[in-house]
């Protein structure tokens, strides 16, 4: 589908239990589009247990349309030390590939962890994210430093306790926290073809390379669990590459030639 260039993309952040049997259809319909193996009942109990959804709008006028969405999943989790934590977790997220390499996923999210890790100042906030493509673990590397797995660090003992009981509660035996990798009995949406092979270029990429090795079964839809700490420290970089540099790039609106008085 042709790109819609009349406005950028709108997000919209909304409780999950608000959501219309229509909208969720909807979220369906372009989920299905990019995701094989994965069904209307499967997709409406996955999402029943989020707590919000952002969906983004493109278009503008009487009908905008959808482009994009993100579920996502806010608990607090006890771990063995007796410290507590609180792990943000994204579920189903889908963008149009027409819009693919844009920010405003990003830059929605961002401003959602934000607030959390602004409403818990002295308890650690981690994002716990699932990918079964090489896409959707990069966007967590290039954009939280402090993310894991990665190629050239080790996971921290916090961060990785945290993973670990947070992806074993949620997802019981099909987790396997020696390889950090989630195997369902029943395959739940694997990327349809096309849309998560690497090419040459990214191949060369040691951090996807690194990925490609640790979840070497990603086209059958097995997923690699990862987890990022937000600390405050890296928010001024999110919010420069999200929101300043973004305006500094857009053109400066054209000023009216000056009109000559008669004298």
């Amino acid at each position: 589908m042709a790109r819609d260039k009349r406005s950028a993309p709108k997000p919209q952040l909304v409780k999950q239990a608000s959501l219309s049997d229509g909208e969720r259809r909807a979220m369906f319909r372009l989920f299905e589009r990019y995701y094989a193996d994965v069904t209307w009942p499967q997709f409406r109990a996955d999402l029943a247990e989020k707590d919000a959804v952002f969906r983004f709008f493109a278009g503008g006028g009487g009908a905008p349309r959808l482009i994009g969405f993100s579920t996502i999943m806010r608990r607090r989790v006890a771990l063995a030390s007796g410290r507590r934590v609180v792990a943000i977790f994204s579920g189903d997220t889908v963008i149009a590939q027409e819009y693919w390499g844009e920010k405003f996923l990003q830059a929605a999210f961002f401003g959602y962890i934000a607030r959390t890790k602004l409403q818990n100042p002295g308890t650690p906030v981690y994002w716990m994210l699932i990918s079964k493509g090489y896409k959707t673990y990069m966007m967590m590397r290039r954009n939280f430093r402090s993310s894991y797995p990665a190629a050239a660090h080790a996971t921290p003992p916090e961060a990785l306790a945290a993973m670990q009981r947070f992806y074993a509660d949620k997802f019981g035996d099909a987790y396997d926290p020696a390889s950090g990798l989630i195997r369902f009995g029943q395959v739940k949406g694997a990327v349809r073809d096309g849309y998560a092979d690497p090419g040459t270029a990214d191949l060369a990429h040691p951090e996807i390379a690194f990925y490609l090795g640790k979840n070497p079964g990603y086209a059958e839809g097995v997923e690699l669990a990862c987890v990022a700490e937000i600390r405050f420290r890296d928010f001024p970089g999110h919010v420069l590459k999200y929101f300043v540099k973004p305006l500094a790039a857009r053109p400066a609106p054209a000023r009216p030639s000056p009109q000559l008085k008669p004298v």
